[in-house]
Order: C-alpha cells, then sequence, then structure tokens
C-alpha cells in the first residue's frame, strides 16, 4: 500500500485536520507512521483518538495491506 493511499483515507475521516502526515517507515508499503493533528480529537483520551485513526483505516488493517502502523494524534485546543 502506498502512503498517499493512507494519506486519502485519512483525510476522507479527518476532513478538518489541521495536520496530516503518513510516512513509509521501512519502504517496503506496509509499516507506516500516520500523524493527525484534528479538533475531533479535542478533549478525547488519547486512546480514543487512536481507535479513531485505527478505525479509519480498518480495511487495509483488516487485510494486511498494513502490517505496523505508529500513530501519532493531538487534538488542537
Amino acid at each position: 500500500m502506498e502512503a498517499e493511499a493512507i494519506r486519502v483515507v485519512l483525510e476522507q475521516a479527518f476532513p478538518e485536520a489541521v495536520e496530516l502526515s503518513v510516512e513509509d517507515r521501512t519502504g517496503t508499503g506496509d509499516h507506516f507512521q500516520v500523524t493527525v493533528s484534528s479538533p475531533s480529537f479535542d478533549g478525547l483520551p488519547l486512546l480514543d483518538q487512536h481507535r479513531r485513526v485505527n478505525d479509519a483505516l480498518a480495511a487495509p488493517l483488516g487485510d494486511g495491506s498494513i502490517h505496523e502502523l505508529r500513530i501519532k494524534t493531538k487534538g488542537t485546543e
């Protein structure tokens, strides 16, 4: 899977994001680090923020397209 495809999925899930980046950590197309800063995370515990990202990427995580996913999230407050 390409980082740009993940970015598109996350942009659709978090259209209000003020920061969104996807990095292919190994160049193999299955180990990624994503960073999302969104007002939709304001007031949410970190675990719930990460769950929302995992939910948005459920399909590629489920079919093995993403083998490893590192997530960094924060609100905008």
